[in-house]
């Protein structure tokens, strides 16, 4: 594997995306004439999203309540006839029945006359906002049936079955439901709080190696069901404890998991564990190592972006959204660690997610048996 991403998150070095840029337009009143202004204006004018009146005559640009505007209505129109700065957004529905928001800021420019010379205008497009309040109550009502399923395996467990081999099910069934509730619950204050990115980062000492075994348990039935061999290897996490948010660090690692599960036909999904060393700091490296078709290089410069998809999904009729890893960018960013990716088309991927020594420890209270992380190397 031969390519590498950039690491990502607090402390990286790589650069952070830059917002997408506005498309910029002039208007010349007496010529009649638009000027696209930059690269991103004439990129929206091709994609067919309306500027002028003879655009909507190609494509609908609907109102907020959706119905269909009229030429009059449209920004540069309205600044020009109007003499005054117009701000408006607008929904544009593409064929694919995909829409998104178009947000116009124009302003007339006039002549030593006063009359209008030209009209300067400014276009964003961006999705829509989703609905916050809906989906906070989608999200109370998720934890519902997960709540009572706590309970009914409470109630199986005060009568365990004779076959071990059941108790152990109860066991991984117990510990993904609680998982499940713990996320449940972020999702519900994330909707109840966008703007302020929901529920706070919330750091604790736990032991990491529980975790990580409880991850790679969950994604082994659906592993063993595709013919795969998951395997752990964890004994360089064994006796360490993190500080980090539980959940946030569970759901970076979930989600590279059950990636590696559902894009690998044949061979092994592998979580690791290994210590690393970059001059005098240390890190522990938690990796995600699968044996899938891998990906191209153009392919990996987007991987983190919402909604997109490698060719392996796109071609296949595997399901996803495209949403997994633009999460794990985020809470990778928040939790102050970083990320790094190798691949090669045809051969894997590897996930690299490193975390600094300084958010490790020996946990006490048993001095004897002490270690620091001077003494590895």
């Amino acid at each position: 594997m031969d390519r590498l991403v950039s690491p990502r998150g607090r402390g990286s070095t790589s650069a952070v995306p830059a917002p997408t840029p506005a498309g910029q337009v002039y208007l010349d009143i007496a010529r009649r004439r638009l000027h696209c202004l930059n690269d991103r204006a004439r990129q929206l004018l091709h994609d067919g999203v309306p500027f002028t009146p003879a655009d909507l005559e190609r494509c609908r640009l609907l109102n907020l309540a959706g119905e269909p505007i009229k030429a009059a209505d449209l920004p540069l129109i309205v600044a020009w006839r109007e003499t005054r700065a117009v701000d408006a957004t607008f929904v544009f529905k593409r064929e694919t029945h995909d829409q998104q928001y178009v947000c116009w800021s124009a302003a007339p420019l006039l002549d030593d006359k006063g009359q209008v010379a030209a009209v300067v205008g400014s276009v964003l497009c961006r999705p829509p906002e989703p609905d916050w309040q809906v989906l906070a109550g989608l999200a109370h009502d998720l934890r519902t049936p997960l709540q009572t399923l706590k309970i009914l395996l409470s109630y199986l467990e005060q009568q365990p079955p004779s076959d071990p081999r059941l108790l152990a099910l109860l066991e991984h069934v117990r510990s993904s439901t609680d998982r499940s509730l713990l996320i449940g619950r972020e999702l519900v204050e994330w909707c109840r709080s966008p703007l302020q990115g929901g529920r706070p980062y919330e750091p604790v000492w736990f032991p990491l190696e529980p975790l990580l075994r409880q991850l790679a348990t969950e994604q082994s039935m659906a592993a063993r069901q595709k013919g795969l061999t998951l395997i752990p290897r964890l004994d360089a996490a064994r006796s360490w404890e993190v500080h980090a948010d539980a959940v946030r660090l569970g759901r970076i690692l979930a989600n590279l998991l059950a990636n590696a599960v559902r894009y690998t036909h044949a061979g092994q999904v592998e979580l690791t564990a290994s210590w690393q060393r970059e001059g005098s700091v240390m890190w522990l490296v938690l990796s995600v190592i699968d044996s899938c078709v891998g990906m191209t290089p153009e392919e990996q410069e987007c991987i983190f972006q919402p909604f997109e998809r490698g060719k392996a999904g796109k071609e296949s009729d595997i399901s996803g959204s495209g949403v997994g890893l633009a999460v794990v960018d985020r809470l990778v960013e928040e939790m102050g660690l970083s990320i790094e990716v190798f691949s090669q088309y045809g051969r894997g991927s590897a996930f690299h997610l490193r975390v600094p020594a300084s958010m490790l420890r020996r946990p006490a209270p048993d001095t004897a048996d002490q270690e620091t992380l001077d003494g590895l190397t």
